[in-house]
């Protein structure tokens, strides 16, 4: 196999949707440009690709960033999928050659942290001690695609109900001052679950808007009551799978019910699209309530696997 490092301007388009088509919408190389463009100046992409007769039978998607002089490799940032695709009709052979070329990229790296998160589970064939392994999980909502789906629980249907006669109104999120209006609420939501900063910037959220805004991929809407954005959700549509990645509210509307609305909305809009499933994101484990919600709305629990290595000056940071 003819391992290779291509970086984003020299990336054969055609070939690599061909290979990930079946993949999550955070291999595509529209993500890979909204988190090159957004995370920290230095950030940049690199694909590595293994050919077999000039053709693209793996690849694995990856942002780098730089800071500090602390160079950390992620496929993908911050917990969203990467891990290795491989081009249909390949067998296990070839999955282990490339994770070979791969863990000495890997070594040769010198990478402060590597963080790969694999959703198919597939990574687990490549038992490495450098890098430690924690699982995590999400839920799923499948639709059947014959009509509205149904939460499973009625108090769920009975919030929506109250949201829904409240005097609010949907707004699609498409210019900066939405972006720091939603930030704003960003900055709360972070806060009231324990965050000390804000994992994303601001910048972050334009650079969604700039690479994704005005595409059928990007479904970002915001509820506001009275001219006030009360919450907002950023979905991603990806073949036939929604990503539910940031859902915020003002925690002083909650009996708006935002949440309910905003969940209930992205549910309509791919029921219509065609839809069959929606990822609702990762969860906490000790979480609970969020837990409790996601089931409510008859999201099923899927777990996957993460890979972290630390170095150890970076370990030392991180401790003080």
């Amino acid at each position: 196999m003819d391992f290779r490092i291509i970086d984003r301007k020299n990336l054969n388009i055609d070939e690599w949707e061909k290979l990930t088509c079946t993949s999550s919408f955070f291999h595509s190389h529209q993500w890979i440009d909204t988190c090159v463009d957004g995370l920290s100046p230095g950030a940049h992409a690199e694909f590595l690709c293994g050919y077999e007769n000039d053709r693209l039978v793996a690849g694995m998607p990856a942002v780098i960033t730089k800071k500090f002089g602390m160079r950390s490799f992620y496929s993908m940032p911050y917990g969203t999928y990467g891990e290795v695709v491989m081009a249909e009709g390949t067998d296990d052979t070839q999955r282990d050659e490339f994770y070979v070329h791969l863990v000495i990229y890997l070594k040769k790296g010198r990478f402060s942290r590597i963080a790969i998160t694999d959703f198919n589970r597939n990574f687990s064939r490549l038992s490495e001690p450098f890098l430690s392994h924690t699982e995590s999980f999400t839920h799923i909502i499948k639709l059947n695609g014959n009509g509205p789906h149904f939460p499973s629980r009625k108090s769920v249907g009975r919030h929506i109900r109250s949201g829904l006669k409240a005097d609010t109104s949907l707004v699609e999120i498409s210019t900066k001052e939405h972006v720091k209006e939603f930030y704003k609420i960003y900055e709360m939501t972070e806060k009231r679950h324990g965050s000390i900063r804000p994992l994303y910037s601001r910048h972050f959220f334009n650079s969604i808007l700039k690479h994704l805004g005005g595409t059928d991929i990007l479904y970002w809407k915001s509820l506001v009551y009275k001219d006030r954005m009360i919450g907002s959700s950023i979905k991603f549509i990806y073949h036939d799978t929604l990503f539910s990645w940031q859902v915020v509210s003002d925690y002083e509307y909650r009996h708006l019910k935002p949440n309910h609305v905003l969940m209930f909305d992205g549910i309509q809009m791919g029921n219509k699209a065609g839809i069959k499933k929606i990822n609702l994101g990762s969860s906490p484990r000790y979480a609970q309530s969020l837990i409790d919600y996601k089931e409510s709305w008859g999201g099923e629990k899927v777990e996957y696997d993460t890979y972290i290595s630390d170095s150890w000056f970076r370990k030392i940071l991180s401790s003080r």
